[in-house]
């Protein structure tokens, strides 16, 4: 009896270390490049690190830098070796006026572990079909001010590149912290 008792409890540490990805999750997601002011940058260039991804762009004027302060928290929560295995990925999809240089400065703001990347339109619509994201850029000219309609989760990718959880701008920074923890490998 006590040796079952011990393989149950076994079980039950290996089984709350490795958290199940939900079913409609593994239907999201996927590799992409998009420019930084530093160069490309790869989804795959983060894989053995957990990353934060959210989709806006620096014009926001509530949604976007909420969503970012609450990436910036979460990551400063992280300790350690914690904190140098996770980043957090800004994906501009206004890139009429949000230029490289510029999500350079806007996400350093939040967090310098924040990089800031954009892409053509059809790279971004791409990107946006297979990540389940929602946006709409109204034709204007850049230099007017105009408000993109977009969703707002904020989506937590494992070491291997996968979409394991959603978040948004209101959940906690420590809430999204402790999620990161149970991912990392």
């Amino acid at each position: 009896m006590l040796l079952f008792a011990a393989g149950v409890a076994g079980w039950s540490v290996w089984h709350h270390a490795r958290p199940e990805i939900p079913g409609y999750l593994k239907r999201m997601g996927g590799d992409f490049t998009l420019m930084s002011a530093d160069g490309p940058v790869s989804l795959h260039d983060y894989r053995g690190r957990v990353v934060l991804v959210y989709f806006g762009y620096t014009h926001c004027p509530d949604v976007c830098p909420m969503a970012l302060g609450v990436i910036a928290s979460a990551m400063h929560a992280l300790k350690g070796s914690e904190a140098s295995h996770a980043a957090g990925i800004f994906v501009s999809v206004d890139p009429r006026r949000d230029h490289p240089d510029l999500l350079k400065k806007y996400t350093a703001f939040f967090d310098p572990h924040i990089v800031g990347v954009t892409g053509s339109n059809t790279v971004l619509n791409q990107v946006a079909q297979n990540w389940h994201v929602s946006f709409s850029v109204p034709k204007a000219a850049a230099d007017e001010n105009y408000t993109v309609e977009h969703s707002t989760f904020i989506y937590l990718v494992n070491a291997k590149g996968q979409i394991v959880e959603l978040f948004d701008e209101k959940t906690s920074p420590k809430l999204i912290a402790q999620a990161m923890r149970r991912w990392l490998d």
